[in-house]
């Protein structure tokens, strides 16, 4: 089982799509319908075997779906988007409109807001002092 890295990562879905945001390094991830679907049920706690069961389940899926999981499960921890927990997992669901763009999936990440984010000077909160920090030379 994977839960969200909560330490460094953001995640929503907003209209269906997932966007992941690294606070550490200022790149975000998106990802297709399906592959939003499958990193939302991760994210809740379903388990690999119970997704590729669902997936498996669903009119048209490829026969290689468990290495086509198995590949995006791999990229989604080596981006320290998910890491591994142990536990028995919950079952895997997915509505019709999960397989409205077929069945690809992938982890696309973006650096085009990175300076903006990594810019924000929330990250400059200090626990005693607060923000903004006032600077002894100015």
């Amino acid at each position: 089982m994977y839960k969200l890295n909560e330490e460094k990562m953001f995640f929503d879905i907003a209209d269906g799509q997932a966007v992941v945001i690294n606070f550490t390094t200022g790149m975000y991830y998106g990802t297709s319908t399906l592959g939003s679907a499958i990193l939302e049920n991760l994210v809740k706690g379903a388990s690999e075997g119970s997704i590729v069961d669902a997936l498996k389940a669903a009119d048209g899926c490829p026969e290689n779906m468990d290495t086509k999981l198995k590949g995006f499960i791999a990229d989604l921890v080596e981006k320290e988007i998910l890491v591994y927990k142990e536990g028995s997992g919950s079952p895997a669901q997915f509505t019709a409109e999960a397989f409205s763009e077929g069945f690809d999936f992938t982890v696309d990440e973006f650096a085009e807001v990175q300076d903006l984010l990594m810019a924000d000077p929330i990250h400059e909160v200090d626990v005693e002092q607060g923000w903004p920090i006032l600077r002894d030379d100015v």
